[in-house]
């Protein structure tokens, strides 16, 4: 039998891959290894040190998957070395790591159970069926990058993808999460910063990282636009969080901030 359905992250938690202790079969762990290869390039973190992974690769150490899996060490070891026997599975080293850094796995034949990516255009190829599967997805792991590195997550996530999807030839990665967090952290208030998928379509990381400064009134500007009731020729002298005073020269008016009345 030849071809492949596309499978949701959720099977992982279906109760036919588990044993009755929750532990993953046997089946399960295989699958959770394939969901978690990379289907792009990218960056990984664990702790304080990034490793670039290729499509296919993923980055664990035996523990975190024993956890995952819910078996012991011993087990999982001994499962990881039958994959390897079987040409499932290989191991490389990661450059330039600590030694406590874990290894690289690599999933042999990777497009066998994952589409693979044209060369040319960056459309599926492969069977009939891998070619029906929609575009918008492939390149899902890089902007989930993007989406998790950003300072301010406004808007929809669906929708920004949406528009990334038309415009990923345009700009690297790394420009847009710097010019848009640069954005951000120029923002006075959130209401000025744009929501992703906005400042994706309009290509806005092709602009002068500017935008509109929240103008700050004085407390005297704030109590003459709301109240309009200071006498001519009296100037603020003073203000508190709940009165405002004003002065002539000669004589002096307080009013409270609340209701613009004279105390």
């Amino acid at each position: 039998m030849d071809g492949f359905i596309l499978i949701s992250r959720k099977i992982l938690q279906s109760p036919a891959l588990m044993k009755r202790d929750r532990s993953y079969c046997e089946v399960g762990a295989w699958l959770w290894l394939l969901l978690e290869a990379s289907f792009t390039d990218r960056d990984f973190t664990i702790g304080t040190q990034t490793v670039r992974l290729k499509r296919g690769e993923l980055c664990h150490s035996v523990s975190y998957m024993a956890e995952a899996w819910g078996w012991t060490q011993s087990k999982s070891r001994h499962y990881l070395d039958k994959l390897v026997k079987f040409n499932s599975i290989s191991f490389g080293k990661s450059d330039g790591k600590s030694a406590d850094f874990p290894n690289i796995i690599k999933i042999v034949n990777y497009d066998d159970y994952q589409y693979s990516i044209g060369k040319s255009n960056g459309e599926p190829r492969g069977n009939k069926h891998n070619k029906i599967i929609s575009k918008d997805i492939i390149y899902i792991d890089e902007f989930n990058r993007i989406w998790s590195k950003l300072r301010a997550k406004r808007g929809s996530k669906k929708v920004a993808l949406q528009k990334y999807n038309k415009i990923k030839n345009k700009v690297d990665a790394d420009t847009l999460i710097e010019k848009y967090n640069q954005l951000v952290s120029k923002a006075s208030s959130p209401e000025f910063i744009p929501h992703f998928s906005t400042y994706l379509s309009q290509e806005r990381w092709l602009d002068e990282d500017s935008i509109v400064k929240e103008k700050v009134l004085t407390p005297d500007q704030y109590f003459r636009q709301r109240f309009n009731n200071v006498p001519k020729g009296f100037h603020m002298v003073g203000s508190s969080w709940n009165e405002i005073e004003y002065s002539n020269g000669k004589e002096k008016i307080t009013f409270s901030l609340k209701d613009g009345e004279e105390v």
